[in-house]
């Protein structure tokens, strides 16, 4: 289904939603316009959306990153397994400027799996807090002295470690001496 996204020149192009998704607090978008090539290949567009503009990823790791997320999703929609990403309301794209892509190709099919089985979450409204209600607030409580006890413990049970880690590390020195009065 084609939606209309505008361009740095203000002009709405028409584009195919592939996937728009959020993976560590950023949002990305994947799409098409329609573009195979003499091989079989559609021609796909990948952005990371930075405010209102849909911006070129330029980092290596972060491009290394989505396209493991691409195999994932490919992998387990072909496999029937469940698919652990949260799509996006493609409604929250209204606003975006389609500013640079970074391009990528992939075989008709496999483009119809990625944009297969979409898990679409609304995007979650940050309350200022001065808008929240009392009775809004729901009270924790925290027993601070059995969280100090626990840690305590936990120290207690780190050192023991840390020692018997010690003595292995003893046994090892030793033993490389026995060896190295051997060797000589």
């Amino acid at each position: 289904m084609a939606r209309k996204i505008k361009n740095l020149t203000n002009d709405f192009t028409d584009v195919e939603v592939i996937r728009y998704f959020i993976n560590n607090d950023t949002e990305y978008l994947i799409y098409s316009l329609n573009e195979i090539d003499e091989s079989g290949y559609t021609k796909l567009y990948a952005s990371k959306i930075i405010g209102t503009k849909a911006c070129i990823i330029t980092d290596n790791d972060e491009w290394t990153l989505i396209k493991e997320i691409i195999k994932e999703i490919v992998r387990n929609n072909r496999d029937g397994s469940e698919l652990h990403i949260i799509d996006l309301d493609e409604d929250g794209l209204n606003d975006i400027v389609l500013q640079d892509t970074r391009v990528f190709k992939l075989q008709g099919n496999l483009v119809n799996l990625l944009s297969d089985n979409k898990n679409v979450k609304e995007k979650v409204k940050v309350v200022p807090e001065e808008e929240i209600k009392d009775e809004e607030i729901e009270e924790v409580s925290l027993d601070y002295e059995e969280l100090y006890k626990e840690q305590l413990e936990k120290n207690k049970e780190l050192e023991t470690e840390i020692e018997s880690l010690e003595e292995q590390i003893d046994k090892y020195k030793e033993l490389i001496d026995k060896i190295k009065e051997i060797v000589e």
